[in-house]
């Protein structure tokens, strides 16, 4: 089987492959960026640094997280394109996001389950999930899921 990946094809794909730090050879596996601090202090989620933010201070209040990339995700992605991007925050009630910008603009979210977040996890990890499908030049389809790990 071959593997194309931006034009380089490789025919043995027991060959180890590496292309912008994805590696497929064994475990498939991702950068996590991780953040000491809270996210309500840190609302700037740059995509360029991975795809999976963590956040290891405990959250005291809501935010709403601005989901960007160094050149920006309207430029990054062309419509019909989907992202997962994952923000792991350390839990706290009063801490939590019903929201966020992409590229700085307000973007409603598309709850899984149908509501708004309205209270973070008790203790533990609140993990949301958010998949962005880009619809337009500039415009998104936000689904949304939080969970917490106690």
């Amino acid at each position: 089987m071959a593997i194309q990946i931006s034009g380089t094809t490789v025919i043995d794909d027991s060959r180890n492959i590496t292309a912008g730090g994805a590696d497929l050879e064994g475990v498939l596996q991702e950068k996590v960026s991780i953040t000491a601090g809270k996210l309500s202090d840190n609302t700037n989620i740059n995509i360029t640094n991975g795809m999976i933010k963590y956040f290891t201070t405990t959250e005291t209040t809501t935010s709403t997280p601005n989901i960007m990339s160094n050149v920006g995700i309207n430029t990054e992605m062309a419509t019909g394109d989907n992202i997962a991007v994952t923000i792991i925050t350390t839990a706290a009630a009063a801490g939590y996001s019903t929201s966020v910008n992409i590229d700085g603009n307000y973007n409603d979210v598309k709850w899984i389950g149908g509501s708004d977040p309205t209270t973070g996890g008790a203790s533990g990890l609140d993990i949301y999930a958010f998949n962005i499908i880009k619809t337009g030049s500039a415009a998104y389809t936000v689904i949304g899921n939080l969970s917490n790990a106690a």
